[in-house]
């Protein structure tokens, strides 16, 4: 986790902890319900998954992610902060699922995230359009991403000639790009919210 971090400072993430406190401030308002549920969308090791639990604030925390391996990961990392089994509140589980085909009710969720992870995925139109069906009217999706100008500098930076299309499965060549990817697939322009951090994160905010 350490590594992959540190590389995507070069992109202008903010950092785990930055990304964190911007994620819950954003889905404070959507967060009133007693029983709500927070959502971490391709977790990986649990990174952040880890930070929604330990907050021990909402009812429930689902780190979601398709790969059985990660999950495992996950779960031993969680086990060494003694989680869940310090929880007072939230009710903590592991889902294995694709993000294509979220196996959730329609408006049941009131938040997710999607740290680091779009450019990951194959099928970005079903994968928003799932995530605007699972998610409660008022709901919010925070999510960052990379610029395809990212892989291009690495290239330059390694003294590489990697095509980007082999290093990523997405290719985000433009903010209006991934504005239009959201807009064509449920979310409103209105509440949809793009703002590039350094030369190549995105920080992407949307309300259902």
């Amino acid at each position: 986790e350490r590594g992959w971090r540190q590389g995507f400072a070069q992109a202008g993430f903010p950092g785990a902890e930055r990304e964190f406190v911007m994620a819950t401030e954003y889905f404070a308002p959507a967060l009133q319900d007693e029983d709500n549920v927070v959502v971490d969308m391709s977790c990986a090791t649990g990174l952040f998954t880890r930070r929604f639990a330990a907050k021990d604030a909402y009812a429930r925390v689902l780190g979601c992610d398709y790969s059985e391996s990660m999950l495992t990961e996950c779960r031993r990392r969680l086990k060494e902060q003694n989680l869940p089994e310090s929880l007072k509140k939230t009710h903590l589980d592991l889902v294995q699922l694709d993000v294509g085909q979220i196996p959730m009710k329609d408006s049941s969720i009131d938040v997710l995230h999607a740290g680091a992870a779009m450019h990951c995925w194959p099928d970005l139109d079903g994968a928003i359009s799932e995530i605007h069906r699972v998610l409660k009217p008022g709901g919010r999706y925070f999510a960052t991403t990379f610029l395809s100008t990212y892989f291009s500098t690495l290239n330059r930076n390694n003294d590489e000639s990697t095509p980007v299309t082999q290093m990523a499965f997405q290719n985000f060549e433009s903010t209006d790009r991934l504005k239009e990817l959201l807009v064509r697939n449920g979310f409103d322009s209105d509440k949809t919210f793009l703002e590039v951090l350094g030369n190549a994160c995105v920080v992407i905010r949307c309300e259902k």
